[in-house]
């Protein structure tokens, strides 16, 4: 038996969440999804499998209670785009981010209201300081995208959630300027530049930790479970949900969730894994990816 260890099931999400991202249109799914069922074919963009069973409607955000609607109509502005603005609050107070963030409060008060406000198209500096086929590609890209749900007259909440969340994102781009060479200071300015270096600085203890336990799992139950445990939680490490800070720059956090693993669990099935993984290794072969 072989165990092959990855990002775990945040890998997995993502991957599915690509999936969908470039699923077809919503006038299209149902011939799509027929086809995707009753036949094996391959991606004609690349060529990778495409799945045998129907790919499920894209969740929404329009259901209170949900991770989807919390995310879109609260967390995001709320939590994200609040701690962003303390973050950066001195650049963006300056007079070379005014326009930035004119613009980043009116993408505030759009998800304030977000259950009202109609999606638009992305809008693309004449100064974008990339070569023109690059912008053009990625304009025709996000038209593509959106312009179902523009049409549609959808809201952040009533269009899918996986593309307004990617397009939250995007909007945050264009409102700091990221790509307009005209302004120097706002040019590739990064405002998660202080999130990303608080995660590098926090994560080098976890990782120390981490990889000790990684080189020497053994061969075991146990170590499968603990294997499990980290492709598990290690989606925990998400800064939008947990940013890390200086406080915790010398802590093993990812050690502190393991060791409260049992306790977040709502359910555990590590010990049917388990020994389905001691029958794979009786029997001499099969191989799981974590």
């Amino acid at each position: 038996m072989k165990i092959s260890g990855s990002i775990g099931l945040c890998a997995f999400l993502l991957t599915l969440e690509t999936t969908i991202a470039f699923a077809p249109a919503p006038s299209q799914s149902i011939t799509a999804r027929t086809v995707m069922s009753s036949t094996k074919t391959t991606c004609p963009k690349t060529g990778n499998p495409l799945p045998n069973l129907p790919i499920p409607d894209p969740l929404l955000s329009l259901t209170p209670g949900t991770w989807a609607y919390d995310t879109m109509s609260r967390r995001l502005n709320k939590e994200i785009l609040q701690r962003t603005y303390e973050e950066n609050e001195e650049q963006f107070n300056s007079p070379p981010f005014a326009k930035a963030l004119e613009r980043f409060n009116k993408l505030r008060s759009e998800l304030d209201d977000a259950a009202n406000t109609k999606l638009r198209h992305l809008e693309f500096e004449s100064t974008d300081g990339r070569p023109a086929d690059v912008v053009a590609r990625e304009e025709a890209e996000w038209k593509s995208i959106m312009q179902p749900y523009i049409d549609n007259g959808d809201t952040w909440l009533s269009a899918p959630w996986l593309y307004t969340e990617f397009y939250a994102y995007r909007r945050l781009i264009e409102a700091i300027g990221y790509y307009d060479k005209s302004n120097a200071d706002t040019y590739m300015y990064d405002p998660f530049v202080f999130a990303k270096r608080a995660g590098l600085h926090s994560s080098v203890n976890s990782a120390e930790n981490m990889l000790e336990k990684v080189v020497s799992l053994p061969n075991t139950k146990e170590g499968v479970a603990l294997a499990a445990a980290f492709a598990l939680w290690g989606n925990k490490m998400d800064l939008s949900i947990w940013p890390a800070d200086a406080e915790n720059s010398s802590l093993d956090v990812f050690a502190k969730i393991l060791h409260a693993a049992d306790d977040n669990l709502l359910h555990d099935d590590t010990d049917l894994l388990t020994a389905r993984c001691e029958v794979l290794r009786e029997r001499g072969d099969g191989k799981i990816d974590i």
